[in-house]
């Protein structure tokens, strides 16, 4: 084919792009500005054709903005309505949340979204004090229309219809129950969620994609601006079967053997124009494109390289678009793996901690059990069917991430962008404080009520914050009740139910309710703070997060362990469960975190007060009840032998006097304790072994001192009795000493005392402060060795200048046992501790039968 001719999928991207008019039930999953015809595009899943629908907006919907009519002068308001990209100015009414009255207003309208707060010019936003003028202009679209992304809707003679799904009977009875336990005033929003989140998940087919490039230099990461080196593997691995590696001929390079059995078709081109041409066609003909790391590497490569003199495609050949630090594909949606799981609340809310390193070998061997294939040699010195084979297995677990554990993550993505009003793909790469804001903002719109500008909330902000007691901490956190050092059996573990956004709830916590501004309800003070709650009007934050709180808690929660239900109710009613935690657990933290636009610190202060006098409550209860409490974190207390009557006396004191709900989460065989805060060793009747904030379970702890970490945690596990214990303490102390002592004398491999830490960036990236794993990099670099960020280094503390080497040019005689073993005291003393041994006693020579031992 000459490179004249348009290759066979352009067709059909520009059929697709015209966009439609009529649509059966199709889920509304992305939106996006067109700027060619100036309005906003939705992206719908047609879940009948599998494929995504585009539909332009016709309504004549403009980028907008506000001005307080008292901020602006006449003349600035004229000299704005005489610009050629202003279509309007009219007057305008909306809430003024904070100063609790009516705000009158200019709604400025643009021809086009830069006009509001582009960069390229000069923007209203940088002549005047601007409302809302910093906001997504879809978003802004979406907030208009009330158009929840996620949600059902069919389109006829061009206008959008949400679509009412009724629910079961046996759902219906859940929800009837949850709203005659709830506020009235929460009732509207609970509703409302339950129509939204009871709405089915359908499955998104998807295909995930890799790429292959050869560095022109050795130790250098493609550029993939530049993109001057070929693509010599592309695999492709789809949710419907495809499972293709296309692999680029090259001189001088053997075709070799295939030697994994997995069902894939490997496709040999000699034209990189060609192979290109498949991976952009099936890029055109999937909904959904996944990568790990595509936004930075895969899809920019593919991009840049394919617009090259040498390639010869036009742009509009090209399926892909760049935003900033951000791949885009048409007409689909590109979810960017990599940016999801390095989300911390996604990692730590949704899979529990499962992984600790956010590579995708370190992701995929965590969830999977299955990871990268781990090359030998470099990749240009790869057989054709070698690179392909390793080619395809980064796309096959790219799209196992998405459909482990019945496609978990794709659902979740689903209901996290029904709560948070967000298409997709950006709830997939942006942190949780922005899922928060596009909900917030949204219901702010609803209600008509003027979204506040940082500054309004500054200049509210000006009280007495409590003192912090972490270094670093603007406000004083929760409370941490000191644990007695120590080992307890019968423990009882009792935890508020979403304690924070109880308290959000309960005491009507919200940005415009804290330090309002009515002089009658200063008297209605927060424990242990200056500051008071309004009690003339229910808070937005309070309304939104607390009716999300309560159908969670009070239905879904429930629902879910409900043994009649369908089972698609009851796999729906986990997952919205699941996902509502994510957002629910981080509700809290974003009042005091300086990237939420309506951070107001007051607020946060007074959530985390209460946070404290709930606890401290709670204990002095306890106490009369003749409960001894062992330990308290943040949300939980350890109770020991409570007895059942007792645990039910005071959960019902909690919720009469607190109006929180307390559960018991779990009963503990026995329970050890250090003196350290936020560090325990707890057993469950079964033998499994909770361990909190020890160091020995940490993912980079060298395998040696992790090993004897476990194997002292397996003994503790067997512990039954006391008695039991006393076996146990000496077991410990006998396995620790020979660990030692070898460890000493140098007998074991080096493997076993590499530290193993990930590269979060180019080792040419640091250039004042050098960790030990960069200063090992650095070593490798000089012997040819290709390092670049997400690459996981081994290396091992030494006596050399450098004070490491990377295992692989280490001998055991270099060894620095001295640091070995004051990183193995750190990780036992908080296991000894609770032991009632010291590390001294363990591996000293302080006796005469010690000192021939060792010899």
């Amino acid at each position: 084919m000459s490179k004249q001719q348009a290759p066979v999928y352009v067709a059909d991207l520009k059929e697709a792009e015209n966009g439609v008019t009529e649509l059966k039930d199709s889920i509304l999953v992305s939106a996006t500005y067109g700027g060619e015809r100036k309005a906003v595009v939705l992206k719908f899943y047609d879940p009948e054709n599998r494929r995504i629908r585009l539909w332009y907006d016709d309504t004549g919907h403009k980028p907008y903005c506000f001005v307080k009519s008292d901020r602006i002068t006449e003349g600035k308001l004229n000299e704005i309505k005489k610009r050629s990209d202003v279509v309007g100015v009219e007057k305008v009414e909306k809430q003024d949340l904070l100063n609790d009255r009516t705000a009158e207003l200019y709604k400025i309208v643009a021809t086009d979204p830069l006009a509001i707060g582009g960069s390229a010019r000069v923007s209203i936003r940088d002549l005047v004090e601007a409302w809302e003028a910093d906001i997504k202009y879809y978003e802004n679209y979406l907030y208009d229309e009330g158009f929840p992304v996620g949600a059902f809707y069919r389109i006829e003679n061009s206008k959008i219809i949400p679509i009412q799904y009724g629910l079961p009977i046996a759902v219906q009875k859940g929800l009837e129950k949850t709203l005659q336990e709830s506020n009235p005033d929460l009732k509207k929003s609970i509703e409302d969620w339950a129509w939204l989140l009871s709405q089915p998940l359908p499955d998104l087919r998807r295909i995930a994609l890799d790429i292959e490039v050869i560095p022109a230099e050795e130790n250098r990461i493609p550029d993939a601006q530049e993109a001057a080196q070929q693509v010599i593997a592309t695999s492709l691995v789809s949710s419907d079967g495809v499972r293709e590696v296309l692999v680029l001929r090259r001189k001088g390079v053997d075709e070799g053997q295939r030697t994994v059995n997995d069902n894939f078709e490997v496709r040999f081109f000699d034209s990189e124009r060609d192979l290109l041409e498949v991976v952009f066609d099936r890029i055109v003909h999937y909904p959904f494109v996944l990568t790990f790391n595509g936004d930075d590497f895969d899809l920019n490569y593919l991009y840049h390289r394919a617009l090259r003199p040498e390639i010869g495609f036009s742009k509009d050949e090209v399926p892909i678009s760049l935003g900033n630090n951000v791949a885009y594909v048409r007409p689909g949606v590109h979810l960017d793996l990599y940016k999801t799981f390095i989300n911390r609340s996604v990692q730590v809310y949704a899979f529990n901690n499962r992984y600790s390193e956010h590579t995708l070998d370190g992701v995929a061997s965590s969830l999977l059990d299955e990871g990268k294939i781990h090359l030998e040699v470099p990749l240009g010195e790869l057989s054709l069917y070698e690179l392909g084979e390793y080619c395809y297995q980064d796309s096959k677990i790219t799209l196992q991430l998405t459909s482990f554990d019945d496609n978990i993550l794709m659902k979740l993505l689903v209901v996290i962008s029904r709560v948070a009003k967000m298409p997709i793909d950006d709830v997939a790469r942006i942190a949780v404080s922005n899922w928060i804001r596009s909900m917030m903002y949204f219901e702010h719109r609803r209600r008509n009520d003027l979204i506040p500008r940082r500054s309004d909330l500054e200049a509210r902000e000006q009280a007495v914050i409590s003192e912090p007691i972490i270094k670093g901490k603007k406000y004083k956190g929760g409370i941490v009740v000191e644990p007695t050092k120590g080992v307890y059996f019968d423990v009882s573990v009792v935890d508020f139910a979403s304690l924070y956004p109880s308290l959000i709830k309960v005491y009507n916590l919200s940005y415009e309710t804290v330090r309002c501004i009515h002089e009658e309800c200063r008297s209605n003070k927060i424990p242990d703070t200056s500051h008071w709650v309004c009690k003339k009007r229910r808070g937005i934050t309070s309304t939104v997060i607390g009716s999300l709180r309560d159908i969670r808690v009070n239905y879904y929660k429930p629902l879910s362990k409900q043994k009649d239900l369908r089972p698609e109710d009851k796999a729906l009613a986990n997952v919205v469960s699941q996902a509502l935690k994510v957002i629910l657990n981080a509700s809290y933290g974003v009042m005091g975190a300086d990237i939420y636009p309506l951070y107001y610190l007051p607020a946060a202060d007074a959530t985390a007060a209460l946070g404290r006098y709930a606890i401290t409550q709670t204990i002095e209860k306890c106490r009369e009840l003749g409960i001894t409490v062992v330990y308290g974190d943040t949300d939980s207390l350890f109770l020991r032998s409570p007895g059942d009557e007792k645990i039910k006396d005071v959960t019902r004191w909690a919720d009469e006097k607190l109006g929180i709900e307390l559960d018991l989460d779990k009963v503990y065989r026995y329970v050890a304790f250090s003196q350290r805060k936020k560090n325990y060793l707890g057993v469950l009747p079964d033998g499994s072994v909770d361990v909190k904030g020890l160091t020995g379970k940490k993912s980079h702890t060298p395998l040696f001192i992790r090993n004897a970490f476990y194997d002292s945690v397996e003994i503790l596990s067997r512990v039954k009795t006391e008695s039991d214990f006393e076996h146990a303490r000496e077991e410990i102390k006998t396995q620790l000493r020979k660990k030692y002592l070898a460890l000493k004398n140098k007998e074991m491999p080096i493997e076993e005392l590499a530290f193993k830490v990930m590269m979060s960036k180019s080792p040419k990236a640091y250039t004042k402060t050098k960790p030990q794993h960069v200063k090992a990099a650095e070593l490798l670099i000089k012997q040819g060795k290709e390092v670049k960020a997400g690459d996981i280094i081994a290396f091992v503390k030494t006596t050399n200048s450098a004070g490491v080497k990377p295992v692989s040019m280490a001998s055991v005689n270099e060894v620095d046992t001295k640091k070995y073993e004051d990183y193995m005291r750190g990780t036992f003393d908080q296991i000894l501790d609770a032991l009632g041994y010291e590390f001294e006693e363990i591996v000293g020579a302080t006796k005469l039968e010690d000192f021939f031992w060792s010899q």
